[in-house]
């Protein structure tokens, strides 16, 4: 990963599934009148990537370079040319995500990290914490677990422990925010960081 060097900042909102990422990021940008963007993407790639991870048969490391090749353009089509005009942009997870849901799958942790050493750092890096209950409630009420290859009890804990060493791993600042409470609530701590960090 590399710094960023662009004249706007730019916010990740990470956790495990069912932490609340979408919800709290699009509500930022709103409150903020910030840029907001996801992973995976809707294009052409994203959508394989979708297409993997429900089928099951693929391995580790195609997932991991689904993700990494998806990542890679939406940078270059959709975020960096925010980046170079000044926008700030909020993003529903980045390579976050593949550091601890590829590496948990079976691809090599630093083979993964590798793939994005060409990719801008974010400005802030805020995570979802939640317990293991809460993130097995939300998925069952949304859409019923089991839709994809990562919605399954036991690695789901493995996700929300790997997220909680993460800013060790990889030696970058993140803020941790308890993302087990009300909507509201985690927002409240959301907004606080970013308004007290730009």
């Amino acid at each position: 990963m590399r710094k960023n060097d662009y004249d706007g900042n730019m916010i990740v909102i990470e956790g495990v599934d069912g932490a609340g990422t979408t919800t709290q990021a699009r509500r930022l940008a709103s409150k903020t009148s910030k840029y907001y963007t996801f992973e995976n993407t809707n294009g052409l790639v994203g959508r394989k990537v979708d297409e993997m991870i429900k089928d099951g048969s693929y391995s580790a490391e195609t997932v991991a370079l689904g993700f990494a090749c998806d990542r890679y353009l939406h940078l270059e089509e959709e975020v960096i040319p925010k980046l170079e005009k000044g926008i700030d942009v909020v993003m529903d997870r980045y390579y976050h995500s593949s550091l601890v849901y590829q590496s948990l799958a079976g691809a090599d942790y630093g083979w993964v990290k590798g793939l994005h050493k060409e990719a801008p750092k974010p400005d802030l890096t805020i995570i979802l914490d939640v317990d293991l209950d809460t993130v097995l409630e939300r998925i069952e009420k949304r859409d019923g677990l089991g839709n994809n290859i990562f919605e399954k009890k036991r690695f789901l804990k493995k996700v929300i422990n790997g997220y909680k060493s993460l800013e060790v791993k990889i030696e970058e600042e993140m803020v941790y925010v308890d993302a087990s409470r009300s909507k509201e609530k985690v927002f409240q701590d959301v907004y606080k960081v970013v308004r007290e960090r730009f």
